[in-house]
């Protein structure tokens, strides 16, 4: 049977769209959030480095995307994957993995952690931390000439005019790319075709044959006599095993067994 035929692509690529949008309008819930206390700086770092992880996440979904759809939404696509090359930066050196080079320029650009005065202070040290690795993914997006290329200027985020240029940049490209998802992925819903009632039995049979071995192609077939049979036998099985035999009869009467 082939595997078109259950739109596996198709929802697939809806499921990540729809995710990634709400994944991206809860961090930008966040991040919009008043900073009042300490912990509140920390929650909002936090927030940034996820933020480019899931920034990243989109500009992979814009590279894998089937979609035909019209010249203007793929004008769009094009300038977002533009903007998103940054979120891989952030995401190859300080979110998917903590790069140990880019580790060494955050202690040393970021001496405060190591206070004598911080010793006993792990908060700081933690907004601290999470401060040195963002301002150090900013600002190691360089061009071949060691300047900065989104804002032309190294970044200090306790310096507020430049944290705010840096997070009204980085809220502008959050509301971006939650536009761009919501438009593909009401186009890739208008494309997927719902299961009525009557496709209970074959879909839950496609479902019980699901390979979770990722490395091997998933093999998977539907005969509807097969298909009784199997659940001839499990209604057996819970008879025997004294099952309500009015839920067993109904299940009969369900299933046409």
């Amino acid at each position: 049977m082939e595997k078109d035929q259950y739109q596996f692509r198709e929802k697939s690529q809806y499921l990540n769209l729809l995710i990634l949008r709400d994944e991206l309008q809860h961090l930008d819930q966040v991040l919009s959030q008043p900073i009042e206390e300490s912990k509140d700086l920390l929650t909002k770092f936090r927030a940034t480095r996820s933020v480019f992880l899931i920034l990243n996440n989109v500009k992979d979904a814009s590279d894998r995307l089937q979609l035909e759809a019209p010249q203007d939404f793929v004008k769009k696509t094009r300038e977002l994957k533009k903007k998103l090359v940054f979120s891989n930066h952030f995401r190859n050196r300080g979110i998917g993995h903590l790069d140990g080079i880019l580790l060494n320029r955050a202690v040393q650009w970021s001496p405060q952690i190591f206070y004598e005065t911080a010793k006993d202070n792990e908060l700081f040290r933690l907004i601290e931390s999470h401060r040195a690795i963002i301002e150090s993914c900013i600002n190691s997006f360089v061009d071949g000439n060691g300047v900065q290329k989104v804002f032309g200027k190294e970044i200090d985020l306790m310096y507020p005019p430049e944290a705010r240029e840096f997070y009204s940049y980085l809220s502008s490209t959050v509301k971006e790319a939650i536009a761009w998802l919501a438009t593909a992925e009401s186009m890739t819903f208008e494309k997927i075709d719902h299961h009525s009632n009557e496709k209970v039995q074959e879909l839950a049979a496609i479902a019980g044959q699901t390979n979770f071995k990722l490395k091997e192609t998933p093999q998977f077939s539907y005969s509807v006599e097969e298909h009784r049979e199997v659940l001839s036998t499990a209604l057996a099985e819970l008879e025997e095993h004294g099952s309500d035999p009015e839920t067993v009869a109904f299940l009969r009467s369900k299933f046409q067994i």
